[in-house]
């Protein structure tokens, strides 16, 4: 395999909006060791090898991310891969980043069968300037500012072993996090206004409320619906 060729181990790669950019394994295992009557080591195993890979996305086009769920099933050399989670900011000035991670499950999971978090669709832009996402709120505040916005989607997959081994999988509590960060540029604080099934979770607070150009973040979450199977 060439370098210059990456695993999309979680399955986002799309020709006209992704292409992934990097990918890393994160490879862990399990090791015991038994002590002898001179208290040396006498016996070793190694046993439990399992996989944790993320991937980095550059982002090639202007679109919709859409028919995404959290749990999809990716094969890759044989193993099997759960979608853990997704995400994705944009900055003023900056390069807009999606990366992704998932987990290795069982060997014969069948993404037909298995559970799944439908993902809300969401716009992505190579463009380095700062938009609101998944129109989670609205802004309000003559000289207020968006200047960064990000997106968490993300579950946990959860995985059981026997003897190191895994052997079943499931994915539970998905939620999507929207976070913001809001520049102040006149004497009117900025005012956030969640959208249908969005909350507050992290309400608006400034870094510094008495600087000339104060900065202000604020967090919106929503559970997101579970469903089983294709």
């Amino acid at each position: 395999m060439s370098w210059e060729t990456k695993t999309d181990y979680c399955g986002l790669a799309d020709a006209s909006l992704l292409q992934i950019k990097s990918a890393t394994m994160n490879r862990t295992g399990q090791y015991l060791e038994k002590i002898g009557a001179n208290a040396s080591i006498k016996a070793t195993k190694a046993y439990g090898s399992a996989a944790s890979p993320n991937c980095e996305y550059a982002i090639v086009g202007s679109g919709t991310v859409t028919g995404k769920r959290l749990g999809t099933v990716t094969t890759v050399d044989g193993k099997k891969y759960a979608l853990a989670s997704i995400h994705y900011e944009n900055a003023a000035g900056a390069e807009p980043k999606l990366t992704a991670t998932c987990r290795e499950i069982e060997s014969g999971a069948a993404d037909s069968s298995c559970s799944h978090f439908d993902i809300p669709d969401f716009a992505i832009s190579p463009a380095e300037v700062a938009e609101i996402l998944m129109e989670a709120f609205t802004l309000s505040g003559d000289g207020c500012e968006l200047t960064k916005c990000s997106i968490d989607i993300e579950c946990t997959v959860n995985v059981h072993t026997v003897n190191g081994a895994i052997v079943a999988s499931d994915v539970h509590s998905g939620r999507a996090r929207v976070s913001a960060t809001i520049g102040q540029y006149g004497e009117v604080e900025p005012t956030v206004t969640a959208a249908t099934r969005w909350d507050v979770s992290a309400p608006l607070t400034c870094s510094d409320q008495d600087s000339d150009l104060p900065e202000w973040t604020v967090t919106l979450s929503k559970p997101l619906s579970k469903s089983s199977g294709s």
